[in-house]
């Protein structure tokens, strides 16, 4: 009886050890599991979104404009020489490109410059004419002469000169004050504007028309 008592101790015990260690095995089971699943890369989902192109940007902005042409008396740069008092006038402030008649917004520029050459009393004065490369030399010597013209004829016309010691004088596109182009050949349109001009000298060193004046 005693025999038999043990061995079912024996088997009980035997039972509840098969029944932990399958408890035990289960449990690192699911925890090895649990661990792959954390450790995973999770893939994104959906319609991968390519890289586009680097965008350039657009816009008024980049398109270079026009030159700024001043007006008045900001259009006019005196320049002092030895019997000579220089007044030099950005043609673009008087006329279209090409054109030797005046813009509506040249009486500004005229206005201003008339006032300057009412000083000058009875000094002789000449009117000059210069323009930039383009075109033939006869024709830019033609528009030269045309232009400083039409400066005169206002002056005089406003009473700003008188006539009898004012002449005028072209120089086409032969005195140039700037380079018409690049140093690689390019056209330079500041440096063509600056050669489109009129310039009105005032000789300083004899009054009525006296010998040897110009």
């Amino acid at each position: 009886m005693a025999l038999l008592q043990s061995g079912a101790t024996a088997v009980t015990l035997l039972i509840s050890t098969v029944i932990a260690m399958r408890t035990t095995i289960l449990f690192l089971a699911a925890a090895a599991s649990a661990f792959c699943q954390a450790g995973q890369i999770q893939q994104p989902k959906g319609t991968l979104q390519t890289p586009g192109g680097i965008q350039k940007p657009s816009g008024p902005w980049l398109k270079q404009g026009p030159i700024q042409v001043p007006k008045g008396i900001q259009a006019i740069r005196a320049q002092d020489s030895p019997c000579e008092h220089r007044l030099i006038v950005g043609a673009d402030a008087l006329f279209e490109f090409n054109k030797a008649t005046l813009t509506e917004d040249a009486r500004e520029t005229l206005d201003a410059l008339g006032s300057m050459v009412q000083k000058a009393g009875k000094n002789p004065i000449m009117i000059e004419g210069y323009t930039d490369s383009i075109g033939t030399e006869p024709y830019n010597q033609d528009l030269s002469e045309r232009r400083a013209k039409m400066v005169r004829t206002w002056l005089i016309d406003q009473h700003y000169l008188d006539p009898a010691f004012a002449r005028i004088w072209g120089y086409g596109k032969t005195r140039p004050a700037a380079p018409n182009t690049n140093p690689d050949g390019s056209d330079n349109p500041a440096g063509r504007q600056k050669n489109r001009r009129v310039e009105v000298v005032i000789d300083t060193c004899c009054q009525g028309g006296c010998s040897g004046c110009r």
